[in-house]
């Protein structure tokens, strides 16, 4: 680098489709980063509309827009002498891209498609077939990605998809990488090796800013995240995991270098959803947080429902929503928890719910729906001594009605419970837990949620601790049959199948593409101390043919955030026809030894 040189990556808040109020956000921060004397700076992918837009990238009212407010800001850069990179749909000709504009005192230095397009909508790089094209007046490059400015060489890589296999460039300074990834657990520390690994195999400066809070949260979590790093080493970086707009401006050489810390990637074979470093785990409050704080935000909602049984999942949903008041500043009063006893509900179960929400100091209310059931059973025809699926499903429906109807009462949105595993195994009640205003422990697999409570325990205060404590020693239970003597007769991993199993199944499944060949080939080593063969060939039997005939659960499940890099979101990552035959699948675990 020929000079001294001040950068900057700017994340401000994202207003889904509002392009005019994008430009202005824009451009006050990029004139108080100018200010600071940045000379180079960049704003997050589709930082003008947002990356989220869906379907709205084919409308052209937001494609048009986009440009009067790229019009906007390139108009302001007259004002103050740094280069500014900005993200926004541009149509050239019949194709549409997701493009990074260069601009300069006025000028558009260059158009930089984005190189992978996650999405549908946009053409990636490779693809385009122009050279140039006509933007604001000015001819402008298309295919160029290298630019020179205030004695420095710069590269604008859009989007790029960071991987072990990322080419190398031409040598340049500086690689700009304005990106609109998802926030998910374990992302972070693999991100920032792989940036120091390209930065110092590129010998320059990698930027890496992407998209921030306001982004869409119906299927992911977005927060600004802003990366430096100089020959392999972190010199700058913004606060992760906020609702606050972010802005770092770097003196490259005079940054002070910070060594990258040392990860394993090693973890535990029978919980491959769980980070290897356990730390970590709390961090899936944060990006629950984020994700429900947005909804609230979009909605106008300052108050949230949910029923409390005393298991596991209600008392995540609850601890995450306790973690976004606090977050929001929102009294916890806001909150208000239910516990809805029936017809197989145990004292320790309800009186764990009462202590658990008196020790966060969140609303807590009981309501017997028995009355209502029994009368309900009367109206049916159906006989209260038989205990079959008409028993336990209308008590989960009426669970679900009282919480919707006292939502519209007092105005809250009305939290999710259910959990990744559940969803996996169509282990919810249709019309009932299986409904929501928003699924907020839908992206958690059981097995880490029991994890993340354990660590949460571990450090919260004591009465809080002592409860939690007591509910993972609970057994799981929906609890909708008759308890004898107090104690919880319907236990369901002696129905479904144990979670450890399921979620090992399920990882592989989602994440390796596995099928029951592999995943049985892989699962007698790992468990073979705690199942016989014939137990995991069994049980993995159970998944697939559950997995496979609940998907109609899933094509219609309310929204919730993407807390791992896979989920089972029907609007995200799983498309999977209701009507799809599960053959295949089941007749290869047949043949299994």
């Amino acid at each position: 680098m020929k000079n001294n040189i001040k950068i900057s990556a700017v994340c401000p808040k994202v207003y889904l489709a509002d392009t005019t109020k994008n430009a202005k956000n824009i451009i006050r921060l990029a004139k108080f980063a100018a200010k600071q004397g940045a000379k180079i700076i960049t704003t997050p992918e589709l930082s003008i509309t947002g990356a989220t837009c869906g379907d709205l990238f084919l409308k052209p009212l937001l494609i048009n827009n986009a440009l009067k407010a790229l019009n906007t800001i390139l108009k302001e850069t007259k004002k103050f002498n740094a280069v500014l990179i900005v993200g926004l749909p541009l149509q050239v000709n019949t194709q549409l891209i997701n493009a990074s504009a260069i601009l300069y005192k006025g000028k558009i230095l260059g158009l930089v498609p984005a190189e992978y397009c996650e999405t549908p909508y946009f053409t990636p790089f490779r693809q385009i077939s122009l050279s140039k094209a006509l933007i604001l007046g000015q001819k402008v490059p298309l295919r160029t990605f290298i630019f020179k400015a205030h004695n420095t060489t710069f590269a604008v890589k859009t989007g790029l998809d960071l991987n072990e296999y990322m080419p190398l460039i031409p040598k340049v300074d500086i690689i700009f990488n304005p990106s609109a990834n998802y926030e998910y657990l374990g992302k972070q520390e693999k991100l920032k090796e792989l940036i120091a690994i390209y930065s110092a195999a590129q010998n320059c400066v990698y930027v890496y800013a992407s998209a921030g809070f306001g982004e869409s949260s119906a299927a992911a979590v977005y927060s600004a995240n802003i990366l430096i790093y100089n020959k392999g080493l972190l010199i700058a970086k913004a606060p992760r995991l906020t609702m606050q707009e972010q802005i770092v401006t770097c003196d490259i050489k005079n940054a002070t270098e910070t060594q990258t810390a040392e990860i394993s990637y090693k973890y535990d074979v029978k919980h491959p959803f769980s980070p290897a470093n356990k730390k970590e785990l709390l961090e899936v409050l944060d990006l629950q947080a984020l994700a429900l704080a947005r909804r609230l935000e979009q909605t106008k909602i300052n108050k949230v429902i949910l029923g409390i049984s005393g298991g596991l999942d209600s008392t995540l949903a609850l601890l995450s929503a306790v973690h976004t008041f606090k977050k929001l500043n929102l009294p916890l009063k806001n909150i208000f928890a239910y516990t809805l006893p029936g017809l197989g509900t145990t004292a320790k179960t309800k009186n764990n719910a009462e202590l658990l929400c008196k020790a966060l100091g969140v609303s807590f209310e009981e309501i017997d729906i028995k009355p209502a059931i029994l009368q309900h059973f009367k109206d049916i025809k159906h006989n209260k001594n038989i205990i079959d699926t008409t028993y336990e499903n209308a008590q989960a429906r009426e669970r679900t009605q009282i919480l919707f109807d006292i939502s519209n009462k007092i105005n809250a949105l009305v939290l999710g419970t259910g959990d990744m595993s559940e969803f996996a195994l169509g282990w919810a009640t249709y019309g009932g837990d299986h409904l929501s205003m928003y699924a907020i422990n839908a992206g958690i697999p059981k097995t880490l949620i029991q994890e993340i409570v354990a660590e949460y325990a571990a450090s919260a205060p004591e009465k809080v601790s002592k409860v939690l404590k007591d509910i993972l020693a609970t057994p799981i239970s929906p609890e909708l049959k008759p308890a004898s003597k107090g104690k919880i007769t319907q236990k369901t991993e002696g129905l479904v199948g144990p979670y450890i199993l399921h979620d090992f199944f399920l990882y592989h499944f989602l994440v390796n593409n596995f099928g029951p060949k592999e995943i049985y080939k892989l699962a007698l080593p790992a468990f073979k101390n705690d199942f016989k063969k014939t137990e995991i060939k069994h049980w993995l039997e159970i998944f697939f043919r559950r997995f496979f005939s609940q998907q109609f659960k899933r094509s219609c499940s309310a929204e919730g955030p993407k807390i791992l890099k896979v989920s089972l979101s029907p609007f995200s990552d799983l498309r999977l026809p209701s009507d799809v035959n599960s053959t295949l699948w089941l007749e290869e675990i047949k043949k299994l030894n």
